[in-house]
């Protein structure tokens, strides 16, 4: 099976093999620049859907394969708490397309608050956070605030793993 993917990020393309193999056994992934498709830092479920089913239409109509993976991390608000947590979108060529997402996980609403005031990324902050450069790369910003309890990849895999289930149970899901 191919999957073209739609990022580059180790810990994303790691996340997706490792939901992937869970339930295919001869899994190939094809990496794929897509950041040219989804906004720099989405706000909300409904951006965070949106870039990564942009993201995995792209990684597919670039690289061919069985289905397209796309997975985009962003901020949601629930009340005026503010929420870390990643999408996973997967497409196939027919165009039907799943979602999932990870765990959420709280981020402190003075810094989110400022950080949307000034126009910058969560990465950036993340950095100076945890003093790790480009840290959404490596373990992620879940991997500093649990004390290495959990890592990006973890959560990538999640949000594939629930993203799979309409693909798993096709039956189910009319798909």
């Amino acid at each position: 099976m191919i999957i073209a993917v739609g990022t580059k990020n180790p810990s994303k393309v790691d996340g997706i093999r490792l939901a992937f193999s869970k339930y295919f056994p001869d899994v190939e992934l094809v990496p794929v620049d897509s950041s040219a498709v989804a906004k720099a830092q989405p706000k909300g479920l409904e951006e965070m859907a949106a870039g990564a089913t942009a993201r995995a239409k792209h990684a597919l109509s670039k690289a061919g394969g069985d289905y397209g993976v796309g997975v985009e991390a962003g901020i949601f608000t629930i009340g005026d708490v503010y929420f870390d947590n990643q999408v996973a979108a997967i497409v196939d060529k027919s165009g039907k397309a799943s979602l999932g997402h990870s765990s959420g996980f709280m981020l402190p609403r003075d810094a989110m608050e400022k950080l949307f005031r000034d126009g910058r990324e969560l990465e950036r902050w993340a950095e100076e956070v945890s003093g790790i450069m480009e840290v959404g790369d490596k373990g992620g910003l879940i991997q500093h605030l649990t004390k290495g309890k959990m890592t990006r990849t973890e959560l990538t895999e999640q949000c594939v793993v629930t993203a799979l289930i309409p693909w798993l149970h096709r039956d189910v899901y009319g798909f």
